[in-house]
């Protein structure tokens, strides 16, 4: 009976922590109140950043690289920055892992006492996407990093293509 009074709360603990995703489904969501439009009227150049969140990320980082290449297919981002006459627009699409500093809920935080932003969790940043109206082959840059945020492999393609 002391066992169960210890083992079933932690049970429900670990149920309730992955806020039903216990299936190890994957799903990507953007991050809400993180998209930034960087660039000014008189310069050339506009960029446009966005940030999502990975729940259960495959660990194979080909599978990886994959499955953020068809997420962009699907939720196209050039659109969400209107062409100007002039301008080279520049998209860094943002993956992250959920952990305990960036959990699925998070938002940025600017008050007074205490600034959290997204350039606060590189450590959970496991997969980027680059390209540019001038350069429109996508980048991909994608991680295998451990709970600490070491980087444990690294793979780097140009469209299908590995470089190293």
């Amino acid at each position: 009976m002391i066992l169960g009074i210890f083992f079933i709360p932690l049970y429900l603990i670990g149920c309730t922590k992955n806020g039903g995703e216990s299936s190890g489904e994957t799903k990507i969501f953007e991050i809400a109140n993180t998209e930034e439009v960087v660039g000014r009227k008189h310069e050339e150049v506009a960029t446009l950043k966005k940030h999502y969140m990975i729940l259960n990320p495959p660990n194979n980082l080909i599978d990886l690289k994959e499955l953020v290449e068809k997420y962009i297919k699907n939720h196209p981002v050039e659109g969400e920055i209107k062409v100007i006459e002039g301008k080279n627009r520049i998209f860094y699409i943002s993956f992250y892992r959920e952990s305990d500093d960036l959990p699925r809920d998070w938002q940025p935080d600017e008050s007074y006492m205490n600034t959290d932003r997204m350039e606060h969790h590189k450590r959970d940043l496991i997969a980027s996407i680059i390209w540019s109206d001038a350069e429109p082959q996508k980048e991909y840059n994608v991680y295998d990093k451990s709970e600490e945020g070491k980087v444990m492999k690294r793979m780097h393609f140009i469209e299908d293509q590995l470089v190293e």
